[in-house]
């Protein structure tokens, strides 16, 4: 069997397992997920995973459509039943406008390659309400599935059908936004056991 389509395989059974640890925290009341987050992440990785496809992306982009189907359920869950964080603060508001605004460029561009490019700006800019609620509660996010995470994106990478800027920049850039979470989760929990402080929002 193609090495490649076991990496694909084995990364989109990763983005189950990531999933279910997530979602288990969320049902558990551990895990808060930000509304405006999932939100702008429901319609990016929807689009990112057609891009990839159609581009060529093979068993690379599997990981991707799973994801997407597991990310608009967790949006749904955010908007019921109180799973979903209350703390909503202007500067959200502004990353939600920047993403949706820089969402009709994106539509509207002609080229694959800037609409994967744009696709991935607003990704980033949905990660930010996700950050900023992670510095004010650290365990808020479930750390066990932003591991599965980093290793599922870094398989969907090597089971690229073809390796190009379209295929890569996308999982490339959340990989690297996954570490940046676990590192400020990490240090987080560590830094306020041990001062056992609290930042005053």
């Amino acid at each position: 069997m193609d090495i490649k389509i076991i990496l694909g395989a084995t990364a989109a059974l990763l983005v189950i397992v990531s999933s279910f640890l997530y979602i288990k925290d969320i049902f558990r009341g551990n895990t808060k997920p930000h509304t405006y987050t999932w939100l702008i992440w429901s319609i990016v990785t929807t689009i990112a995973f057609f891009g990839q496809w159609v581009s060529g992306g093979g068993p690379g982009s599997w990981a991707t459509g799973v994801a997407a189907i597991v990310t608009i359920f967790t949006l749904i869950l955010s908007l019921r039943g109180g799973y979903g964080t209350k703390d909503i603060t202007n500067f959200d508001k502004i990353c939600l406008t920047l993403a949706l605004v820089s969402i009709l460029p994106w539509l509207l561009a002609k080229s694959v390659l800037w609409s994967v490019i744009l696709a991935t700006i607003i990704d980033l800019i949905a990660f930010f309400p996700t950050m900023r609620k992670t510095w004010y509660a650290p365990h808020s996010e479930s750390l066990g599935s932003m591991y599965v995470d980093a290793i599922k994106h870094s398989l969907s990478m090597f089971s690229m059908g073809s390796y190009s800027l379209i295929n890569l920049i996308y999982p490339a850039s959340v990989l690297i936004t996954k570490f940046i979470i676990i590192g400020e989760i990490v240090f987080l929990r560590k830094f306020r056991k041990v001062n056992n402080t609290s930042p005053h929002v």
